[in-house]
């Protein structure tokens, strides 16, 4: 019974200091003019607002709550608040840099464990020429990847 009575009273207290859904609310506002804050003048954005159809665009300046977004030649002003998703236009240089860095990786173990077999005599491979050859393969195919990425324009979201 007294057990009971004490956990009444931590639940109520944690229910009365922290009333649930206020917490992720206040999260996702603070999100959302974080992301709308960060965004630059003239940068591209694809936004998607409540009761508002999905509007591709240059991001304009951000003022008295209402994010200005240039299409074409009209401007059109939509309110922060009613903002669901934000969509900024970037590179896919990290996944490309991923992407090359593994193919290298594989690539390089490969050299090495099929290298010593074309040798015309005694070659023996220490584990440090073996890690030095994956390596050079993980740098050259990520510096490679990153190159190929960075031609790809991709949409990275922002918001939620």
């Amino acid at each position: 019974m007294i057990r009971t009575r004490w956990w009444l009273a931590v639940v109520a207290l944690i229910v009365v200091t922290h009333p649930p859904g206020s917490a992720s609310a206040q999260d996702a506002v603070a999100r959302r003019d974080s992301a709308v804050a960060k965004l630059n003048t003239g940068q591209q954005i694809r936004v998607s607002a409540h009761r508002m159809q999905r509007l591709v665009g240059k991001a304009g300046v951000a003022l008295n709550d209402t994010l200005d977004v240039a299409q074409d030649d009209a401007v059109r002003r939509i309110p922060i608040q009613a903002i669901d998703t934000l969509w900024v236009r970037g590179r896919a240089t990290s996944t490309g840099m991923v992407i090359g860095g593994v193919t290298g990786l594989v690539l390089g173990i490969l050299v090495a464990a099929v290298a010593p077999g074309y040798c015309d005599y005694d070659c023996e491979t220490s584990g440090g020429e073996v890690v030095g050859v994956m390596v050079v393969g993980a740098v050259a195919g990520g510096g490679l990847g990153a190159l190929i990425g960075a031609a790809f324009p991709k949409w990275k979201r922002r918001f939620p």
